[in-house]
């Protein structure tokens, strides 16, 4: 990758990161039981954060992404907000699991993700005006299957 990428190709990189943990969100406990808790929580965060005093969601929000993308995006940062405000222990797996929530933010991280793969996934070392980075989006559509 480029070590001084364009602020275009930084907002690319940034919306696929963002469709991947959308894709990890969208499987559910099957997740959780592959990672901790707490990353399958913080690797959303890491790129959609309402409280990031930097680029707060969703002004924050890569140009990259239309409003209907960053709305789809907004309600699943509304779903995992509620989850993590709720659930006791977001460190311990079993009750991250039993607690429902996951089974909430499944379907709401799966619908945006799908809207996001109608256009595609961005090319992460040149700039495009329409995603076409193939590889990663068959990565995607096989991993949230």
């Amino acid at each position: 990758m480029s070590e001084n990428p364009s602020e275009r190709l930084v907002d690319q990189r940034v919306r696929n990161r963002i469709m991947d943990s959308m894709s990890w969100l969208a499987k559910g406990a099957e997740a959780v039981r592959r990672m901790s808790p707490q990353e399958f929580f913080v690797m959303f965060y890491d790129w959609v954060d309402d409280d990031n005093p930097v680029c707060p969601w969703p002004d924050g929000a890569p140009k990259t992404m239309p409003p209907a993308e960053v709305d789809a995006v907004t309600k699943v940062l509304a779903v995992v907000n509620a989850a993590v405000a709720e659930i006791d222990d977001i460190e311990d797996d079993t009750i991250v699991v039993a607690s429902g929530w996951l089974e909430r933010i499944s379907p709401v991280a799966r619908a945006a993700l799908d809207l996001m793969l109608i256009r595609g996934c961005f090319d992460e070392e040149f700039e495009e005006s329409e995603p076409s980075n193939k590889i990663f989006e068959d990565a995607l559509r096989g991993h949230k299957n």
